[in-house]
């Protein structure tokens, strides 16, 4: 498989995809999360210029990708799992890497989780929000990555979620002086106008992830006082229903990734100076 029939079947999976440098990890390009994307014109036009590796954009992609070092990395891992009464989460799609380790991707959780190093066990990292991986018919040297476990999606174990999940603040700051109320509605009005297009414009494969942390960062404001709950829902519902119908999307799945989100954010209110 070439890297740029490598970048399209990521990007056929709802996984956004950017270049990385050609036999190497890092990305070829600066603001490679936002740059990272689906579009088939974009990939012809980035791939048809270099071979480049491929990368996914793990938060974009709704995964949460397991980077396990061999062979200690998925002894580990397994021993985690069973120290939570857990199976060893060895079934969903999997890529070798070229030293020998492997990645396990899932499907993310409603919880934003970002990226760690060692925090579940050594030799056992993970990729989220704000993290990449790279894509399976990648090279790094001569090594190419390849699909080892070719089957659909898990989603993240349970326990595995709750070790990544950062504790909430027990006691959130409290503004010793409330700002001008003009000040307070431009900055909500700002916020406001861009979590819901952030929503309007989110593409499938990262739909969930955008409307959750959409509906976290306004929940905090509601936590704060200075939105109302039921209003932030019905701009969030309102925006996701362009979605509606589209590739499985439903009103039922908006509604709890909003009520999950605001609950979460009312948890950590948010501090105007």
């Amino acid at each position: 498989m070439t890297r740029y029939r490598a970048a399209l079947a990521a990007a056929a999976r709802g996984w956004p995809v950017v270049p990385l440098r050609p036999h190497a990890k890092t990305p070829a390009l600066r603001g490679w999360d936002d740059a990272a994307t689906l579009d088939r014109r974009r990939i012809r036009h980035w791939w048809s210029r270099r071979p480049y590796n491929v990368g996914i954009s793990c938060g974009a992609a709704g995964l949460l990708v397991v980077d396990l070092d061999v062979p200690h990395g998925r002894e580990a891992f397994a021993r985690r799992a069973w120290q939570h009464g857990a199976e060893d989460p060895r079934d969903t799609y999997t890529v070798a890497t070229p030293s020998g380790g492997e990645h396990r991707y899932f499907r993310a959780p409603d919880v934003p989780l970002g990226n760690t190093v060692g925090r579940i066990a050594p030799h056992v990292d993970t990729r989220g929000v704000g993290g990449y991986v790279v894509a399976a018919g990648s090279l790094l040297g001569h090594h190419r990555y390849r699909v080892v476990r070719d089957g659909p999606v898990a989603d993240a174990p349970e326990w595995l979620v709750a070790a990544l999940t950062p504790p909430p603040p027990d006691h959130p700051p409290i503004p010793a002086q409330r700002p001008s109320p003009r000040r307070v509605a431009a900055y909500r009005a700002a916020v406001v106008d861009g979590e819901v297009e952030r929503v309007r414009e989110a593409r499938p494969g990262g739909r969930a992830h955008t409307l959750f942390t959409a509906a976290c960062r306004l929940g905090e404001l509601v936590g704060a006082g200075w939105l109302d709950e039921a209003t932030v829902t019905s701009l969030l519902l309102a925006a996701a229903s362009a979605h509606d119908g589209v590739e499985g999307w439903t009103a039922r799945e908006a509604a709890r990734h909003v009520e999950n989100g605001i609950a979460a954010g009312r948890r950590r209110p948010r501090v105007l100076r």
